[in-house]
């Protein structure tokens, strides 16, 4: 009987240090999984070295380096948009794209959630998220949605004068930030 009551109590200790090491790894995962959700999406600075103005009325500051694609283009869904890229080709590892299309209230009936639900359709499950934009003398309302190995950024500037500023971006990178920053700094002339 004492033998049985010793190994009960050695197995009920070794049971315990399993169960307090299990806890610990999970929590060193979590920490983990912050850190880097943290490291991710940090907001980096902008170092706009470029001014344009497009035709349609839209002036960005931007980086050159970042984004050697500025011009205004033909989208088949947005129309006659102003187009900034990170490469010639989204055949490029780190492809980003992002169109500014100048409109007003009536323009769409609702930007984001018809540009939400053509995505749903097109790629199945998206994970649509709330992105807190500031862009000087606007409202903004945006969101990003994760999309298998993308992220789109879509986004309404609304100004006082009624005029809207439609934007649809689209990455592979981990991190929107040069999405944030080019999208925080758009103007109207």
């Amino acid at each position: 009987m004492p033998k049985d009551i010793h190994q009960r109590d050695t197995a009920q200790q070794r049971s315990s240090r399993l169960l307090l090491a299990m806890g610990i790894i999970v929590l060193l995962g979590a920490l983990a999984y912050f850190v880097l959700t943290l490291v991710v999406n940090r907001r980096t600075p902008a170092s706009p070295d470029t001014h344009y103005t497009a035709e349609n009325g839209i002036s960005v500051y931007y980086e050159s380096a970042v984004w050697p694609v500025c011009e205004m283009t033909e989208d088949a869904t947005l129309g006659r948009a102003l187009e900034l890229a990170s490469a010639q080709s989204s055949d490029d590892a780190n492809y980003q794209v992002v169109l500014f299309q100048k409109g007003t209230k009536d323009t769409y009936e609702d930007f984001i959630g018809q540009s939400e639900k053509e995505l749903k359709q097109a790629y199945g499950v998206i994970k649509p998220r709330k992105v807190n934009l500031t862009v000087e003398g606007a409202a903004v309302e945006a969101v990003r949605c994760d999309i298998r190995t993308y992220y789109a950024v879509l986004a309404t500037i609304t100004y006082d004068s009624g005029d809207v500023v439609y934007v649809s971006a689209l990455t592979k990178l981990a991190s929107i930030s040069d999405i944030v920053n080019l999208v925080e700094s758009v103007s109207l002339s």
